[in-house]
């Protein structure tokens, strides 16, 4: 597991691993520019150097405490066996954060569905339910696992972005069946019902649920799915009821949302 040392520079103070110090200078700058992409509550931009590519995210004010969460969450999960992000740089200053990550390579999960041979993608969505079964069996939830925190890469999944993750077996039970609805909100070329089917056997299977309860989270994940993307793809709910859950999620049809853009 890799090893931090205590480091401060210009007002911030944090923890850095040693061998990569001399480019911490390039990454304040980075995030001073205002560069990269957006979010509520960060902003990221990627940026390469001497020790390779790196993706730094900075947290305006009051987001010191989210940087650091992120960088204990990553290095939580590391450490029970899950893939992560190496953090290389988190230090906070005047209530701000900034927290510096290795690029894991790979692709995301969208793209790994969708490019993969029928039964290659079988067995990364399998794949897939049965790791986020062991991710909850481990007491962590991730606080936004869409597809895009979600990397494929040499042959395991690597979880992103986790200054929302939390480890708490109270939380899993309250709230982990939210991450199946975060995953399996998007239309994804070539996913059926039926894989959407096999994320969730293969999840029920690791959580070693049994037949009634499976069908409760699988009602549960269809009417919550549903739900978000009435909301966030505006489509009317009594529309979606009408259409049924195969026809809203499938790939081409009159409910994908690249479909209708490209009309």
């Amino acid at each position: 597991m890799t090893t931090y040392v205590r480091w401060a520079e210009a007002g911030w103070r944090g923890w850095i691993e040693p061998a990569v110090a001399r480019e911490a200078a390039s990454w304040l700058a980075a995030a001073a520019s205002g560069a990269g992409r957006a979010s509520r509550h960060a902003r990221t931009l990627r940026v390469a150097g001497p020790a390779g590519v790196a993706w730094v995210k900075s947290y305006p004010p009051p987001g010191a405490r989210r940087a650091r969460r992120a960088f204990a969450m990553g290095r939580a999960l590391a450490a029970a066996g899950f893939g992560a992000p190496t953090a290389l740089l988190m230090a906070t200053r005047r209530g701000a954060g900034i927290l510096v990550t290795r690029e894991v390579g790979g692709e995301d999960l969208l793209a790994a569905a969708a490019h993969a041979a029928p039964g290659a993608r079988r067995r990364l969505l399998r794949a897939l339910g049965a790791e986020v079964g062991r991710l909850h069996a481990a007491g962590f939830v991730h606080g936004d696992l869409v597809p895009a925190n979600v990397r494929v890469h040499g042959g395991r999944f690597v979880f992103l972005d986790h200054d929302r993750t939390r480890r708490s077996r109270i939380l899993v039970r309250l709230a982990g069946r939210r991450n199946l609805v975060q995953l399996g909100r998007f239309v994804v070329s070539g996913v059926t019902v039926v894989d959407r089917a096999r994320v969730l056997d293969a999840y029920a299977r690791q959580r070693g649920l049994r037949r009634r309860a499976r069908r409760r989270l699988a009602r549960w994940v269809v009417a919550k799915t549903i739900a978000r993307r009435c909301a966030i793809d505006a489509i009317a709910p009594a529309v979606a009821m009408r259409a049924g859950f195969a026809a809203l999620m499938r790939s081409g049809g009159p409910f994908d949302p690249a479909a209708r853009r490209a009309t």
